[in-house]
């Protein structure tokens, strides 16, 4: 259940009349300010107390805060509905600028620097205090300058994020925000993502565009006889053959002579120069593949477990996909009024020589310790017994009709090898399961063929919903997790939720019945109100 409060006052509570608002929408990612979005009617007893950055959002998630912000902005509608946008705490960075500054030392100490110069600019509910620092550079030196008086979260971004990884995370105790700047996460879900129970969506992107196959870098600036900086930079020219730049032959080969810059403006050695030069090329004639998927989230299916959230690891198991492993919640989006809507996306970047190479570089903190990995699923019937499974705890019926069909049949060892190609390329829907199963089972009776017809007439899974109707009817019902909805012509007409059903217009050919009384007509045409208590 969600929870959210306008300066300390209860903004939002699905128990509380009066306190609605409507299409809230929260979209958390790592190293973003993130934000919340929602419309607010003029009857709302808290709409003319929200002030654009002054007043304060936080959401809660079954007591567990999600995301705090200030409010940013908002649009004023026809009907005096206002809809507001909220921007997470991070963004207290753009208020702020670095005056000139000259830093040389260990990365925990620069944040320092940075929050000292944010904290003397704002007021105390805007300030951070530096929490745990994980984030290293391999001589646990680093140096940093700037005259330009830049905006602190350009900095943030740029000589933190950009340049040395890591995730910055935002943490709360006892009314105090603690800025960790993380390596990587130390959390783990208890939850799953497994094909064919709660995996909607997996894309797998290889990209060549950061793919470089020569590199010339460049190390501090020279001095001359007095001291003084000079316009020349230090290059590995002296300890490479009079080469400016170094290259890798077997990627030039393949891929062709590409060449890059980087700057090493702490490295004073020709020797050190070349070496993290070697080390940096070595990684960037690797194509970058990236992995994407969505998946639901089964505590709002009623499992026993805690919601995903943003910056831990979760783990994916998909035979079909060759992912079997801990990935990172990178990309959280909620729909607090209608969870069937939740998005979240895993995403993980990796560089690998070929696009059939797939390694994980990433050391999983905890998780090693005390997560065991299975014995990996290879026999692709026991996916498709997982698919049936899901298809059982939401509509038994159509398990039995899909198991009388296609288990007695002589070559289906055949057949389960074909299902498995087909899920590497199914999207969101189930419906373009049975497709594919429809096209698989032309070699079958023509029986069996039938049955798979008339479920895909009148039965479709898509996003994690059933429909029922016929595909061509002008009326159907859609059930959702928490909502069913009665559609005509694709718009919702009536629904039901928390136990009442909400509908625009009715027409009712005889009684009308409420607890114990009823509207019923005479028999001279009127219409009577009366106590009928246990009669009908």
């Amino acid at each position: 259940m969600y929870l959210v409060k306008l300066d300390g006052e209860v903004l939002y509570d699905p128990r509380a009349k009066g306190y609605e608002i409507f299409t809230p929408k929260l979209k958390l990612e790592v190293n973003k300010v993130g934000s919340f979005e929602f419309t607010i009617y003029k009857s709302h007893p808290l709409f003319n107390r929200i002030n654009k950055l002054k007043s304060i959002v936080e959401v809660y998630q079954n007591n567990v805060l999600r995301f705090r912000g200030r409010v940013l902005n908002d649009t004023a509608s026809f009907v005096n509905a206002r809809k507001v946008t909220v921007e997470g705490e991070l963004s207290y960075f753009n208020d702020t600028v670095l005056r000139p500054y000259s830093f040389t030392g260990p990365v925990a100490d620069y944040v320092q620097l940075i929050l000292d110069q944010h904290n003397s600019q704002v007021s105390a509910d805007k300030q951070f205090v530096l929490g745990e620092v994980t984030v290293t550079d391999p001589n646990d030196l680093i140096v940093r300058s700037d005259t330009t008086y830049p905006n602190t979260w350009d900095v943030v971004e740029d000589k933190l994020i950009k340049s040395l990884g890591g995730f910055l995370m935002i943490r709360r105790e006892d009314g105090v925000n603690y800025l960790d700047y993380l390596v990587d996460s130390d959390y783990r879900s208890d939850q799953e993502i497994t094909l064919g129970k709660n995996l909607l969506d997996l894309v797998k992107t290889s990209s060549a565009a950061e793919l470089y196959t020569a590199l010339l870098p460049l190390g501090a600036e020279l001095h001359d006889g007095e001291g003084h900086n000079t316009s020349e930079r230090l290059t590995i020219k002296s300890v490479n053959n009079d080469l400016d730049y170094i290259q890798d032959d077997d990627a030039v080969a393949q891929y062709g002579f590409i060449l890059k810059t980087k700057d090493w403006k702490d490295v004073t050695l020709p020797e050190n120069l070349l070496r993290k030069a070697k080390q940096d090329l070595a990684d960037g004639i690797k194509l970058s593949t990236t992995l994407n998927l969505s998946a639901i989230d089964l505590k709002n299916a009623g499992q026993s477990v805690n919601n995903f959230r943003i910056f831990e690891y979760v783990k994916v198991n998909s035979t079909a996909h060759l992912v079997d492993e801990f990935l990172l919640v990178e990309k959280l989006e909620l729909n607090l009024a209608d969870v069937s809507q939740d998005k979240l996306t895993i995403g993980i970047t990796r560089k690998t020589l070929t696009d059939s190479q797939v390694s994980t570089d990433k050391v999983i903190k905890k998780v090693e310790s005390d997560y065991v990995v299975g014995e990996r699923v290879t026999n692709l019937q026991n996916q498709i017994t997982e698919q049936s499974s899901l298809i059982q705890q939401e509509a038994d019926s159509i398990r039995m009709d899909i198991e009388e069909t296609y288990t007695s049949k002589d070559d289906f060892s055949t057949y389960k090898e074909t299902v498995g190609t087909q899920f590497e390329q199914a999207k969101n829907q189930f419906l373009f399961n049975f497709n594919q199963l429809i096209e698989q089972i032309e070699n079958v009776d023509n029986e069996t063929k039938t049955q798979f017809l008339e479920i895909v007439k009148y039965i479709r899974f898509v996003d994690g919903n059933i429909i029922l109707g016929r595909s061509d009817s002008e009326i159907t019902l859609r059930i959702m997790n928490n909502r069913v909805q009665f559609l005509q012509s694709g718009h919702e007409v009536a629904y039901i939720t928390n136990n009442k059903l909400y509908i625009t217009d009715g027409e009712f050919l005889n009684s009308l019945r409420l607890g114990n009384f009823a509207f019923v007509p005479r028999e001279n045409g009127n219409l009577s109100f009366k106590w009928v208590g246990g009669t009908v």
